[in-house]
């Protein structure tokens, strides 16, 4: 399966796009964007109503769909959630300004650089975040912003010494260290055959993204070429042996059969990364967050506290 990163931020942004829904039938659904009753009836510009006398969002069989009947909807499954995220982030600004604590720009694009992190680039990453949730980059940077502000809170009652940063360092050196990703793209056939087939083409000069189109059985990449875009040279998702044989590969290179969980796969190395690791200050930033975090109170009951303090009340 092609690896995003959307795993890890996609319970963070769903809040996010869930807002954009609720705002969208706040706004009065015509399709001209203007009152009603300024149109003149027989222009063929007259708005829309339902039979209940709200405007339609849609029509199927010529039986509407009116906003009401939308915004009832949109309410009854994404209200609730909506409504938190929106009275949680009054608190959090209200917080903030008791404390007197902000998010740089800086801290916004080191966390955003880290959350892009298994995306060919940053236009990629944005273009999935548009597609699968709706967000445009200005809402993914504002919804980073809110998440930071509430880590800052959180680590406020966690006391973490020098002494214990670099303990944690010690013991978790596999996260700060250098990091090594692939770019591959594979083809996966049934048989070892097959892919010895495959294999025979592509060195005849025939294109990777057409054969892996045409012949690879792996349903979630075939329709891209194979791409399986950036891997972490050590990813535990995928077979040891395929990424020893990968990480061995020239840019361009290809390689297989390759015995897989879903068949024989051939590979191409399109790229490879080197990221280096962390050191002095930023090292030392990096790993007290990491720690204190986890040591932290889970941040949804730090959420929570804030309602609680700020006198959050729902009201029908």
């Amino acid at each position: 399966m092609k690896k995003f990163g959307v795993v890890k931020t996609v319970v963070l942004l769903q809040a996010v796009c869930m807002i954009v829904l609720s705002v969208a039938v706040v706004v009065k659904l015509s399709p001209f964007g203007s009152d009603p009753s300024d149109l003149e009836p027989g222009t063929g510009n007259e708005a829309h109503t339902g039979n209940d006398g709200g405007d339609e969002a849609a029509t199927v069989g010529g039986e509407p769909i009116t906003a009401g009947e939308l915004e009832a909807q949109l309410l009854k499954q994404y209200g609730d959630t909506v409504l938190r995220t929106m009275m949680v982030r009054k608190a959090l600004n209200l917080e903030a300004g008791a404390r007197q604590l902000k998010v740089t720009v800086e801290e916004q694009d080191r966390e955003l650089a880290a959350m892009m992190e298994g995306y060919e680039n940053e236009d990629e990453y944005y273009r999935v975040m548009k597609e699968q949730l709706g967000m445009e980059k200005d809402d993914v940077r504002e919804d980073v912003k809110y998440k930071l502000l509430l880590e800052q809170i959180a680590m406020l009652s966690v006391e973490i010494s020098d002494g214990d940063v670099n303990r944690y360092i010690g013991e978790h050196a596999e996260l700060f260290g250098d990091r090594l990703q692939l770019h591959l793209q594979w083809i996966v056939t049934k048989t070892e055959k097959d892919a010895g087939d495959v294999l025979d083409m592509l060195s005849d000069g025939e294109d990777f993204a057409r054969i892996a189109r045409t012949y690879s059985v792996d349903d979630f990449t075939a329709d891209s070429g194979g791409d399986l875009g950036l891997i972490d040279a050590d990813d535990p998702f995928y077979d040891a042996e395929l990424l020893d044989t990968a990480s061995r590969l020239q840019t361009g290179e290809m390689a297989g059969p390759l015995k897989t969980d879903g068949g024989y796969a051939v590979i191409r190395l399109v790229e490879r990364q080197k990221t280096e690791g962390l050191t002095g200050k930023r090292l030392m930033d990096a790993a007290r967050k990491q720690l204190a975090l986890s040591k932290a109170k889970p941040l949804h009951d730090i959420e929570d506290e804030l309602l609680l303090k700020y006198d959050a009340v729902k009201r029908k």
